[in-house]
């Protein structure tokens, strides 16, 4: 007979759903994974593992479903799982001020000991995203160890082999108890046959000393998609795993890893980094293809492995750079955040909650879909952040004044606000002088969270009739300067020829002021049209003015600075978005028609369009004073990839406002626009 030595057996099992999914999608989760795996441990008393829920499930559940509480409840009572925590709403804490960290942990903490009964002594951390003063913000919100990726170990040195116990890891005088999950493992169980999960098992039994092996997974494994509901109740891959650490459990224990953390353990300084199948995409687009291509030719090498380990993408951060949407977002929660930190401290706790809400890591990155490219995760965000905004002006409104510059981005340029009762927006002069944020105040909605159509990486040939890239960002008010037979597929597809410097181009700020009318801001572009090699020096000014009524008026003047006649079609661009192209609710009323926002069309004579979305309550009227003119409009996709399969994302849709002109030498042409929230 074989002698086998005791492995332990930390199985940790991570349920999260997005702050802003919907309902239903809360509800198919609850059914489909997270009630069928805990009645499937629940059957087997010996099995003991760690569980960790978000915060903002927890909340969910125990509103919607207090069967699952109840059960925790139990499992915890009868000493079968251990809970983790974490930050409430799974932020990362690279994206936070240190203050908004603390208060993310604390928060779960709190929340777990005051209705599930456990003070956990454990984090859970967003991707495996790990940076060195994490150490700090964890001990100082009571946790003593956090789980992380094997491959994190692996970047410190460490040997595969060597990853079989807890390690002490400090920052300053704080320090933490860090174990490495296996990723491999963590993969194939409970999908691989216990004949084939058996024999490595055995091998590591053999090895000296304490042997740890650390699994931690995603909950929506455990049947919320149909191909692994079907491997994991249907062939019964759950239950043989099960039935396999009951028959063996006289040398497979499972055991909790706060089981683990008293007495010594070496000490490891592990490096920056996060999930390894992820970090690809923590580059610039080309520099992703570029990782990409040199990973697989490194694997083609016998001794691979002494490179790979070392092999590593870029910072987390790097999301903020490679796309501006997440790091507008993101700057603007940080700015209400730090807001919020003026108030009194009676004031603030409420309003933390609300821009807490918005700090969930989802909508701060992008891989192969959702995260930020789900219209309704950006949507979600940007409400609280809004959410939050107005709680503070009802308190204390001399924090947000009717017009505004601040540099809320550290970009080192100013944006402007502009604010009424029901309308807030920002003007970013570094962006062709375009509006980046458009709000309907009463129900806390950014009609203008767009996003661009980014050039992605896939890991199949992408269908060339469903890929098209944007070379600038999608916001209200950008100046295109195109040829007169530019047609509306040209602007779809974005193959059109763009003459001008304006689009994503400084424009100057000449004046902010306070005049009659309203609120005023006035912005100028000395810039250019481009043909051959030749410049031809045209002005661009832009006066936006927010009336006390709540209107938004833009004057256009564009001026002929050069000593030619030009002929050219002048395009205003505006992009918008109310989340849903097939939604009876959500539509455009244009000459008499009512059109979606997923049509793509022209429209001849328009003077005055409507966009309206029922579900928040708003009215976007439009106006042209120099109408009638031609438009276009066409939706926005990108796209994802999942399972080898690939779909479209709806991000906004755009309308081209066509205005074609003949101007002399010194003559100037001028374009009127009106717009407001007509609801009463």
């Amino acid at each position: 007979m074989v002698y086998l030595k005791q492995i332990n057996i930390l199985w940790i099992v991570h349920f999260h759903q997005p702050n802003g999914v919907f309902p239903e999608t809360y509800k198919k989760f609850t059914q489909k994974a997270t009630l069928p795996f805990l009645y499937s441990i629940n059957n087997h008393p010996k099995v003991k593992l760690s569980l960790h829920f978000s915060g903002n499930y927890l909340v969910y559940l125990q509103n919607e479903n207090k069967e699952v509480i109840d059960l925790l409840r139990k499992m915890v009572e009868d000493g079968q799982i251990e809970l983790l925590g974490g930050g409430f709403y799974e932020p990362i804490f690279c994206f936070l001020s240190r203050e908004d960290s603390l208060l993310q942990l604390q928060k779960l903490h709190q929340f777990i000991a005051d209705h599930l009964g456990f003070s956990p002594k454990g984090a859970w951390l967003a991707e495996s995203v790990w940076e060195p003063y994490f150490v700090e913000l964890l001990a100082q919100s009571g946790y003593q160890y956090t789980i992380l990726e094997d491959s994190l170990f692996e970047n410190a040195g460490l040997l595969p082999a060597e990853i079989k116990h807890p390690f002490l890891t400090q920052f300053n005088r704080h320090s933490i108890y860090v174990f490495g999950y296996h990723s491999l493992f963590s993969k194939e169980i409970p999908f691989k046959e216990i004949k084939d999960i058996h024999p490595s098992f055995v091998q590591i039994s053999h090895r000296e000393g304490m042997q740890i092996v650390c699994i931690a997974q995603s909950g929506e494994l455990y049947g919320f998609w149909p191909d692994t509901r079907e491997q994991v109740y249907q062939k019964h891959r759950l239950e043989d795993w099960l039935h396999y650490l009951d028959e063996n459990s006289s040398w497979i224990q499972t055991r909790f890893p706060s089981e683990f953390i008293d007495g010594y353990w070496p000490v490891i300084s592990l490096p920056s980094g996060g999930r390894k199948e992820l970090q690809p995409f923590c580059l610039p687009h080309r520099a992703t293809l570029e990782f990409v291509s040199a990973q697989n030719d490194l694997k083609l090498r016998f001794d691979a492995d002494r490179f790979l380990k070392f092999f590593k993408g870029g910072n987390w951060l790097t999301f903020l750079s490679k796309y501006p949407e997440a790091n507008y977002i993101h700057k603007r929660m940080l700015q209400v955040s730090e807001k919020i930190r003026s108030l009194p401290r009676e004031l603030q706790e409420d309003i933390y909650d609300s821009i807490l809400a918005s700090q969930g890591h989802t909508v701060y990155w992008h891989a192969y879909k959702d995260g930020l490219f789900g219209n309704y995760i950006r949507d979600n965000a940007f409400s609280h952040i809004l959410n939050a905004e107005k709680m503070i002006r009802e308190r204390a409104p001399q924090l947000f004044s009717p017009i505004e510059n601040e540099d809320f981005d550290a970009d080192k340029f100013p944006e402007i606000f502009l604010r009424s009762s029901r309308c807030s927006v920002c003007i970013k002069p570094l962006l062709g002088g375009s509006i980046t944020e458009f709000n309907f105040l009463p129900t806390s909605y950014n009609l203008s969270n767009t996003l661009r159509r980014h050039p992605c990486f896939f890991p199949e040939p992408i269908p060339p009739d469903m890929y098209a890239e944007d070379w600038h960002q999608r916001t209200v008010f950008l100046d295109h300067f195109v040829p007169l037979s530019t047609s509306l597929y040209d602007f779809v597809s974005g193959s059109f020829l763009e003459y001008g410097d304006f689009v994503n181009q400084p424009y100057e700020i000449i004046n902010t002021a306070e005049t009659a009318k309203g609120y005023t801001v006035l912005l100028e572009r000395k810039g250019g049209l481009y043909f051959t090699t030749n410049k031809f020096n045209f002005t661009i000014s832009k006066e936006y003015t927010l009336t006390p009524s709540d209107e938004l008026h833009l004057l256009y003047t564009i001026t002929n600075e050069d000593n030619i006649p030009i002929e050219l079609l002048f395009c205003c661009e505006i992009n918008y978005s109310i989340l849903s192209i097939d939604s009876p609710d959500r539509y455009i009323l244009i000459n008499g028609k009512k059109m979606t926002p997923g049509m793509a069309f022209e429209e001849e004579k328009v003077r005055e369009w409507t966009i309206v979305d029922e579900t928040r309550k708003v009215k976007w009227q439009w106006y042209l004073a120099d109408g009638p003119l031609h438009l276009f409009h066409f939706p926005l996709y990108t796209l994802n990839y999942e399972r080898g399969l690939f779909g479209k994302d709806y991000q906004g849709s755009t309308f081209e406002i066509l205005k074609p002109f003949h101007l002399y030498p010194r003559e100037k042409m001028e374009l009127k626009i009106f717009s407001k929230f007509a609801n009463s």
